[in-house]
């Protein structure tokens, strides 16, 4: 999935996928900071990786895991 929205900072995204981090701090945006932590926990649990890349094009998540 990719989007074309503000970069997430370096310093963000290497806790990006921790339980409770979020990549704004806005004041509109809701949420927990759970959903990324949910989901790379999911597709660890399937011997996956979810990974983010973060340039000013585009963010991008990508998910993997091996063929059974």
């Amino acid at each position: 999935m990719t989007n074309a929205g503000e970069p997430i900072p370096d310093a963000v995204v290497k806790d990006l996928f921790k339980p409770f981090v979020r990549a704004s701090a806005k004041a509109n945006l809701q949420g927990l900071g759970l959903g990324l932590y949910i989901a790379s926990e999911i597709a660890k649990a399937h011997k996956g990786t979810l990974q983010v890349t973060s340039t000013q094009d585009e963010t991008r998540f990508t998910f993997q895991m091996p063929q059974q």
